[in-house]
């Protein structure tokens, strides 16, 4: 059971799994306040989540997934409105395709349509492996033999690699694919609540990945594992596009605007002097295509960033309905100043 400090707010609790890699994690939760507050997307996704979770445990794929669709189908109504934020990204990115071939071209609307479908291919894919295993969804991952090859390479050569991935649709995911082809450490950052905590690593376990989860958790204790890892002919796969406000942050072009970025996975690699590779999940509904970027070592950490945010943008303005953080309100503030709008609104 979870131990509540009424003084401060929260509760903890001790998660035990085999699959973490430092064999537990404690996750601390703010307690929210009895009163009505503002419908926000954590609050969202704590009752969401859930909710889809307990219907998968009991139901059919097809019959767990109905208010998914119902969701879905609400959402894509919702383009109408012009104060829409997801709409507002699409809108955005598109004028920031390029204007020769290198891009296909699309509507706002067609990549409105697509990150929703994409959306509920990525929650059917989970509860698909949920209810049938890792065997019956694998298929549905693609990565390009030579792929595999140069990166098993890599490995051998340096002891370990940084894969180095944006917050796509499929990242997590994805890493069923990784995981089945490479001996992989996933970092993640759990969620800020116990019970959707408790829910990934179920489907985690189920993936049969080895984890390191980050929030809260002891800088040292954390880099100590990763440094290990990547001395033993491990793949060190992070998602690295948070946007990072903080002193120790590294400004970094992307879209045309300097952002701040965390360099501790470059940091990492630099100290190991093993590559960083960006890679890109390209979402089609169900089925997903795992793209590649070229490998860096060096000791240049803010040029290593850079490195590897470019392939992120390169890859996003090719298909930004895979790109989970288009309806993140802070990457849709730099697409709005990327395009000239207010960057607050």
């Amino acid at each position: 059971m979870p131990a509540t400090d009424h003084s401060s707010g929260t509760r903890a609790q001790v998660l035990n799994s085999p699959i973490l890699y430092l064999g537990k994690v404690t996750v601390t939760e703010r307690i929210a306040p009895n009163k009505a507050g503002r419908l926000s997307g954590t609050r969202l996704k704590a009752f969401i989540f859930p909710f889809l979770y307990r219907l998968v445990r009991v139901l059919p794929v097809g019959l767990a997934l109905l208010p998914a669709r119902l969701l879905v189908t609400i959402a894509g109504l919702l383009y109408v409105l012009p104060n829409n934020p997801l709409r507002n990204a699409c809108e955005n990115i598109c004028q920031l395709m390029p204007a020769d071939d290198s891009s296909p071209k699309h509507s706002p609307r067609q990549i409105y349509k697509q990150f929703l479908h994409n959306t509920l291919g990525v929650l059917n894919n989970f509860f698909t492996l949920y209810r049938h295993g890792s065997e019956a969804v694998l298929p549905r991952i693609h990565m390009q033999a030579d792929d595999k090859t140069r990166i098993q390479s890599l490995i051998d050569a340096h002891g370990g690699i940084v894969l180095a991935v944006p917050h796509n649709i499929a990242s997590a995911f994805s890493a069923l694919r990784i995981g089945d082809c490479f001996d992989m450490l996933l970092v993640a950052k759990n969620s800020p609540t116990i019970e959707r905590t408790r829910i990934a690593i179920d489907f985690y376990e189920r993936m049969q990945l080895s984890l390191l989860l980050v929030r809260e958790g002891h800088p040292v204790e954390l880099s100590r594992a990763m440094f290990s890892c990547l001395k033993g002919g491990k793949l060190v796969a992070a998602t690295l596009d948070n946007i990072d406000r903080t002193a120790g942050q590294v400004p970094t072009l992307l879209f045309g605007q300097t952002v701040g970025l965390s360099d501790w996975a470059a940091r990492i690699a630099a100290r190991t002097q093993v590559p960083v590779i960006p890679a890109y999940f390209h979402s089609q509904g169900t089925d997903i295509e795992v793209s590649v970027g070229a490998a860096l070592v060096s000791h240049d950490t803010p040029y290593a960033v850079q490195h590897y945010a470019s392939f992120f943008e390169q890859e996003i303005l090719k298909d930004p309905a895979s790109w989970a953080y288009l309806a993140d309100k802070h990457w849709q503030k730099v697409l709005n100043k990327a395009v000239g709008k207010d960057p607050t609104s």
